[in-house]
């Protein structure tokens, strides 16, 4: 991997960051490429190598490093790269551009097609497109004000802010070396989504190029009902690369998330979390999302098995469906903290009408001492909403569980 130049190019890109947040591309519904500069020939002006219409995710460390370049050029002069050095913070480093959404962009699928080459990657390149409704960042964008300040003065700060994803698809690959590969994935954009996202990035360490996007609106593929009792999930006992699953695990080392081979609930591997350490507290765990419009009006079940070895938190499942007007939770009766053996949770839950993604979770919160496993997870179809409460399964193991520990930075 080529080295790292010095880190004032971090800086300056992360500087800049906030500034190109204020320019989303204009959105166009006529089929042409939704985004600005999407070969990265364009720099911003008086800049020797930002590109213009491109934002860069704020990490604020020093190991990771944005460029552009004709090193990493698929066609044209330039294109740009993400090196990252140290993997003991783990984020998720991209290059990004956001679109407005406007009326008329509604009932299409986004169509994201973006070309890719690896060097040295250990962890996972990624690509994504997500639609969201997201008042705060429209008006933010519109008032040229900070997302805090928008928030503030539409009296939707903190935990009032109602973004939610609407659509929400990522290709993640993990070969260390590769040729320029193209990759191509889409996004239904619901009724009232408000902006797309492009992400083009990486998590663990290495470099990955990137070059020649393309984001354009086409007719909408139909949804299907999958087949009642068929397991919707994929890779759902972590016996492969666990690509297609999403990893949340606060930012603080030392930490430990991955495949574990040496205890599982069957096969040969689970998914094995460990952080004890951190400054506040969040959630980690693993997730799944379908983007399938065809659920609204149905009936899902997700259970997975956990394991836990002196955990100070405690480990459920989640359901959450994603409406136009807001989303819904339901969460397992039952849970696993502290020490306990290998243990199945349930969660039911009628998917709303107007549902256009739903997410499937095994989560707990951390960081607090101990050791988490998740394995066998199954995301089924069990036929029409019934209306039916939560069910009630009686665990292997009853007790209360403990309350978080909060810890702090030793």
């Amino acid at each position: 991997m080529p080295s790292f130049p010095a880190t004032r190019r971090v800086a300056v890109a992360c500087a800049l960051a906030t500034l190109c947040a204020f320019a989303p591309t204009p959105a166009r519904a006529d089929g042409r490429n939704l985004l600005g500069n999407p070969g990265f020939e364009d720099a911003i002006e008086a800049h020797e190598w930002m590109p213009a219409a491109w934002d860069t995710s704020k990490g604020n460390t020093e190991m990771v490093f944005f460029g552009r370049d004709d090193f990493s050029a698929h066609s044209g002069k330039y294109g740009v790269n993400l090196a990252n050095a140290s993997a003991t913070i783990p984020l998720w480093h991209n290059w990004n551009q956001t679109v407005d959404v406007t009326p008329d962009m509604w009932d299409k699928d986004a169509v994201l097609t973006v070309w890719t080459r690896s060097n040295g990657v250990d962890g996972r390149g990624f690509v994504s497109v997500k639609a969201y409704r997201d008042s705060v960042g429209k008006m933010s964008r519109q008032w040229k004000l900070s997302r805090d300040d928008a928030a503030r003065k539409l009296m939707l700060a903190g935990t009032n802010d109602p973004v939610t994803d609407l659509g929400w698809k990522r290709e993640s690959f993990d070969q260390q070396e590769t040729p320029w590969m193209q990759r191509t994935l889409r996004v239904y954009v619901a009724p009232s989504t408000d902006v797309l996202i492009v992400s083009l990035g990486l998590y663990g360490t290495g470099q990955v190029m990137f070059d020649d996007a393309s984001l354009t609106l086409e007719a909408p593929t139909p949804a299907q009902l999958p087949a009642p009792h068929t397991n919707l999930l994929a890779d759902p006992g972590f016996e492969g690369n666990t690509l297609p699953w999403e990893i949340s695990a606060p930012p603080w080392p030392p930490i430990i998330v991955g495949r574990d081979t040496t205890r599982a609930h069957s096969g040969s591997a689970s998914m094995h979390f460990n952080q004890e350490v951190g400054i506040v507290a969040g959630t980690a765990g693993v997730a799944q999302v379908i983007n399938n419009r065809a659920l609204s009006g149905q009936r899902l079940r997700l259970t997975a098995y956990a394991k836990a070895e002196s955990l100070g938190s405690a480990i459920f499942v989640h359901l959450f469906c994603h409406t136009r007007t807001g989303f819904t939770h339901e969460s397992s009766p039952q849970s696993v903290y502290g020490t306990m053996n290998w243990t199945k949770l349930v969660v039911e839950a009628d998917v709303p009408p107007d549902t256009y993604d739903v997410w499937a979770w095994i989560q707990y919160t951390a960081p607090v001492p101990g050791h988490a496993y998740f394995d066998d997870g199954v995301l089924e179809l069990l036929g029409p909403a019934t209306g039916a409460p939560q069910p009630g399964l009686k665990p292997e193991a009853i007790a209360t569980p403990p309350k978080p520990r909060r810890t702090g930075a030793r």
